[in-house]
């Protein structure tokens, strides 16, 4: 519900703004209201400037500019405007990041006083949330009504949402500046705020603040046990991935067996191959001897078909001779 994420008085400061003027509200200091109430007042007269000059009337010189132009040949009008759902896209994004956190927490810290009964520490979170959400609404009324009167294209929506988002940020731009010119004052402040706001100041107060601790802490528990379901989820992922890590090492550890049968193969098989080339080797050379001897043998042969020649001229020639002496 709305009204259990209340911040706390312990850090209705943080709600407020640490770092914003309007934490001078939870101050005892007149000083600080006097400041607080001045960048207020500032900022709703920056606003109304605004809002003044975006209004229609027709008797005065305003920063309205009129989206149709109807020429006074024409009965027909058209509209000039360049403004695209772009631009308004870019102007809610706008909205909703400068001002919807200011606002939430400005009803939560005016719709959780309440709870504190009459005092002045609940008066002083009373004031400052009705500051804050008063502020932040008048500074989203004043960047509609102002964009809707003089923004003709997306950059004049743009441009005019920034100036004057950048006058709710005044109050963080006057703490930023005490930092500087002041800071003892400043520090001192803040702490008397801090003690103010983180003590016991009723007790319904210790109760909401031990109501939203065992909220935090229950908060906690459901999300510790959703982290260790998640863990849990993600152990059986691992376990199921370094079951499938083991199924690939014993594939491989066989694909390795595998491959050193077949290397062991390969080397037997070479082992053969080379007895078989070392038998080839020697009947090589055993045939090489036996060419030799051949050589040898056919020299011989050649020698003596050599002298077999010779002797058959010589007796060629005697039958020669022989034939010649019986002619005679």
């Amino acid at each position: 519900a709305f009204g259990e994420n209340f911040p706390t008085a312990g850090n209705a400061l943080h709600a407020i703004g640490k770092d914003s003027a309007y934490s001078f509200f939870l101050s005892s200091s007149p000083i600080a209201w006097v400041l607080a109430i001045t960048v207020l007042a500032t900022q709703a007269l920056c606003f109304g400037f605004f809002i003044d000059e975006a209004k229609l009337e027709f008797g005065d010189d305003r920063f309205w500019r009129y989206s149709f132009f109807c020429p006074r040949n024409n009965l027909e009008c058209r509209n000039e405007s360049d403004v695209t759902s772009i631009g308004i896209i870019f102007f809610v994004l706008l909205a909703l990041i400068f001002l919807l956190v200011d606002i939430l927490n400005g009803l939560k810290l005016v719709w959780g006083t309440s709870k504190y009964g009459f005092s002045k520490e609940s008066f002083q979170i009373f004031v400052g949330g009705c500051s804050l959400f008063s502020i932040t609404c008048l500074a989203l009324y004043a960047t509609v009504v102002y964009n809707v009167a003089t923004s003709r294209s997306n950059v004049d929506m743009i441009f005019n949402t920034v100036i004057l988002f950048f006058v709710n940020d005044l109050d963080e731009k006057l703490y930023a500046s005490l930092r500087v010119v002041s800071p003892e004052w400043l520090e001192k402040t803040t702490t008397e705020i801090a003690a103010s706001f983180n003590g016991n100041v009723r007790i319904n107060i210790q109760y909401a603040s031990t109501n939203q601790q065992l909220i935090d802490q229950q908060t906690r528990i459901q999300n510790i046990e959703n982290k260790l379901v998640m863990k849990s989820e993600a152990i059986q992922d691992v376990k199921t991935k370094n079951e499938e890590l083991d199924r690939k090492v014993q594939e491989l550890e066989s694909f390795k067996e595998q491959q050193k049968r077949k290397v062991d193969d390969i080397e037997r098989n070479r082992d053969e191959i080379d007895a078989k080339n070392k038998k080839l080797q020697e009947k090589v050379t055993g045939l090489e001897k036996d060419n030799e001897n051949l050589k040898a043998k056919n020299q011989e042969l050649d020698k003596k078909m050599e002298g077999l020649e010779s002797e058959l001229k010589n007796l060629e020639a005697k039958i020669q001779k022989f034939l010649e002496r019986v002619e005679h």
